[in-house]
């Protein structure tokens, strides 16, 4: 954990000490990229010292500690069950499936059954796709498509639990990379890479300078198929996508980091013209 990072989590804990009982939740989410596992530790540190100390915020702060590492998902997992969340999980893919992936369809049923889109479904997904996977090829194809497109419905799901949501998509698209492999499908592995990198971007869980890093080498991994030539629209929008993660990059010479932001978002730009891509380009 770097000092500028940690210098920023004393920050917001100084924050939420001082601000109006109330108003916690507000400055979590204004700082929503300090919001991680590290930023849990540094308040239970915090308030050991106060504790040292005799400071009557000792008590409070490790409780809210608590709350924040559950939210997170450091602590123990929902009480949904196994076998309820394996069903869940079976419902959910099917759901998309017979869809087509259509979120007016599937939102709706999330939003009634918010309570089962908990953490247990992280620790079931990969025994419930193993045995997805166990069909003939054509099958395992199958649910990787489906898979794929979970992740991009959980990460834009407006409810729930964002962390959760980020969680959920990044074990879809790592489950379904077991199945999309670039020799077998490499238009279809560098789509879900370049997916991949996006919520990694994104991700609240973590350390975010390495999540920083795992979008940065997911994103150069799409572009070895998403080339100017085969892909431009897709080369274009990783190019920008790269542009952002290494202008938000942590860790490296910031300055370096910069200059590499630059050079993609230029290159972006020979794509999205202000004629061909309006929107893009401004």
């Amino acid at each position: 954990m770097d000092e500028q990072r940690v210098q920023a989590y004393v920050g917001l804990i100084e924050q939420l000490l001082g601000c109006v009982q109330g108003q916690e939740g507000d400055l979590l989410q204004a700082n929503a990229e300090l919001v991680d596992a590290g930023l849990v530790t540094v308040m239970e540190q915090i308030a050991e010292l106060l504790e040292s100390q005799e400071n009557s915020n000792a008590e409070w702060l490790r409780g809210f500690a608590g709350q924040l590492g559950q939210a997170l998902g450091l602590g123990d997992a929902g009480a949904m069950g196994t076998e309820n969340a394996e069903q869940f999980l079976l419902e959910t893919l099917n759901l998309i499936a017979e869809s087509n992936g259509n979120p007016q369809q599937v939102y709706p049923v999330w939003a009634q059954q918010q309570a089962k889109l908990n953490a247990e479904l992280l620790e079931v997904m990969p025994t419930v796709v193993a045995n997805l996977f166990s069909g003939d090829v054509e099958q395992q194809n199958f649910v990787a498509t489906v898979l794929v497109s979970f992740g991009n419905l959980i990460q834009q799901f407006p409810l729930g639990s964002r962390w959760l949501n980020l969680e959920l998509g990044i074990a879809a698209y790592e489950l379904a990379l077991q199945v999309y492999t670039r020799d077998a499908f490499p238009e279809q592995w560098a789509m879900t890479q370049n997916n991949l990198a996006n919520a990694y971007n994104n991700r609240i869980r973590g350390d975010r300078g390495e999540n920083l890093e795992q979008a940065i080498a997911a994103y150069e991994l799409a572009l070895q198929i998403y080339t100017r030539d085969a892909f431009p629209e897709q080369w274009a929008m990783t190019q920008n996508n790269l542009a952002l993660a290494y202008k938000n990059r942590i860790r490296g010479d910031r300055g370096e980091n910069l200059e590499q932001a630059i050079a993609a978002s230029e290159l972006a730009l020979q794509v999205y013209t202000r004629d061909a891509f309006p929107e893009q380009w401004a």
